[in-house]
């Protein structure tokens, strides 16, 4: 593509450097990963000023770089926008053709439940033949074994329309992708034609960054701005900021959840030994189904799918059809099984809202004790480290608490929180909870505790096979370090495939 269209769609004055008819033969926000003949876009991030990297940029070969002010000092051409985060996202979608006008993208927004969602989608979709792909925070999807990994929920928007493209050029014919507060508040997702906004939840996460409840309510409505003329948005309604969602939005929307008049409706979640059974009703037609989902809070998520399934055109007796082949999600509710005769489960649950809704979920599925391993990550919303620690000690039997990613917080300090919300709410350390700040350690000790019968969440990391430490990032996964202590523990039988 000319690096004159790319100037005119953006709106870029010269600033210095002309518009040559010069190809440009890609788009980066990243020093890191640009190539020669790219052309570079400084972002003023959070940690970081791309207008410190021209130099650098120049030197790797850029074409030229879009700025917000310009850099006199360096003679790589620079043309000047407002918003270098609009203009990145503007660019993205012209020079990939606009891939979201293709096929419809279903976006999915909300503090928990939006990876879950959006794996269920995806495979109601491909369940009645669609080829669909997943953008998210454990992996994104681009088409039959072809698989990128996921740094972020949201990824920068030349990334997102690179992949929609390929998507699209590897057959997929539908496409879902998480879209966190964050990449909407940065305009990651800018220029996307979604056909179907899905609305969770809300609850207090991220407020570090957006300060309070109303700015963070107002990141998460940004989503349903992008929907096309056609397009409908998909409601939590059982949500109060859902409700205010239902009234702020003029155009087709579904409702979900556990009210009367919600047009899919939850009629009843029931839990089964390895699963749970329930019963919707979508637009008045009953449906049932078996699914392999632990715990009732995925009756919203399973509701939510549904809602978006119907929206693109998917009946209520396919949908039935569909709704017993879904798989567990990685790192949600996931079985740890080595033939042991107690139950272990990781999830991702890293907010209060999530990790109450995780424990009562193993509580449904428990004939003995509940014993949880939790932790908080460090750098991230301070305020949510007391009430995390009152509801891994007053909802399980038994709490370890541990480190989560501390990033380059001391993890002690971060522990220190979490006991004093155990604490304020009655709770006695050696009696109700202990510490072992070491993550490794601390799940090898929950598992010292199981009884047959008894449950254990290890909650926090979910998916992730890494660890952040103030001395860096390592290995570690959730589900290895407890299959390993399984194995020391005596316990060498069927593992479960995650």
């Amino acid at each position: 593509m000319k690096l004159a269209t790319i100037l005119g769609t953006i709106g870029a004055s010269s600033g210095r450097g002309a518009a040559p008819r010069t190809e440009v033969t890609g788009l980066a926000a990243d020093t890191r990963s640009l190539r020669r003949g790219e052309l570079f876009f400084a972002i003023d991030g959070a940690r970081a000023d791309g207008h410190t990297f021209l130099e650098q940029a120049r030197q790797k070969g850029a074409l030229g770089a879009i700025v917000s002010r310009l850099d006199q000092s360096c003679p790589l051409d620079q043309y000047v926008v407002p918003d270098t985060r609009e203009a990145l996202a503007l660019a993205s979608c012209e020079f990939y053709d606009h891939p979201s006008e293709k096929f419809p993208l279903t976006g999915v927004t909300g503090t928990n439940g939006k990876t879950t969602v959006a794996f269920l989608v995806r495979a109601i979709l491909e369940a009645q033949g669609v080829k669909c792909g997943l953008l998210g925070t454990i992996q994104n999807i681009l088409g039959e074994n072809q698989i990128e990994p996921s740094e972020l929920t949201t990824a920068q928007s030349n990334r997102i329309q690179g992949w929609l493209a390929r998507m699209f050029d590897n057959g997929c014919r539908g496409a879902v992708m998480e879209v966190s507060s964050h990449g909407l508040d940065q305009k990651r997702s800018l220029g996307c034609r979604f056909e179907v906004a899905i609305f969770m939840n809300l609850t207090p996460d991220h407020l570090d960054y957006h300060k309070d409840m109303e700015s963070y309510f107002e990141a998460k409505s940004l989503l349903f701005k992008y929907l096309g003329n056609h397009g409908r948005a998909v409601i939590g309604w059982d949500d109060p900021y859902g409700g205010r969602l239902v009234e702020k939005i003029s155009g087709p929307k579904i409702t979900f959840g556990r009210r009367e008049k919600s047009d899919i409706r939850i009629l009843s979640w029931a839990p089964r030994p390895e699963g749970s059974q329930v019963e919707l009703s979508v637009f008045g037609k009953k449906i049932a189904a078996a699914l392999p989902l632990l715990g009732s809070f995925n009756a919203q998520n399973v509701a939510a799918a549904a809602g978006a399934a119907t929206a693109l055109g998917i009946s209520a007796l396919r949908l039935e059809e569909a709704l017993p082949a879904l798989q567990p999600v990685p790192g949600r509710m996931e079985p740890v099984n080595a033939g042991q005769p107690f139950r272990v489960l990781v999830d991702y649950a890293h907010t209060p809202d999530a990790l109450e809704k995780a424990l009562l979920a193993a509580r449904e599925h428990t004939g003995g004790r509940l014993i949880c391993v939790a932790g908080c990550g460090g750098d991230r919303y301070r305020l949510k480290r007391g009430p995390m620690g009152r509801i891994a000690a007053t909802l399980a039997d038994y709490a370890v608490i541990t480190s989560d990613n501390p990033r380059s917080e001391d993890p002690l300090l971060i522990i220190e929180a979490i006991v004093q919300g155990a604490v304020e709410a009655g709770r006695k350390e050696g009696r109700d909870f202990e510490v072992q700040p070491d993550r490794r350690q601390a799940i090898r000790r929950a598992l010292e505790l199981m009884r047959e019968r008894d449950s254990l969440l290890i909650a926090g990391k979910g998916h992730e096979d890494y660890q952040i430490l103030p001395t860096g990032k390592i290995h570690f996964d959730d589900r290895e370090t407890a299959r390993e202590a399984l194995r020391d523990l005596g316990f060498k039988g069927e593992l479960s495939k995650s």
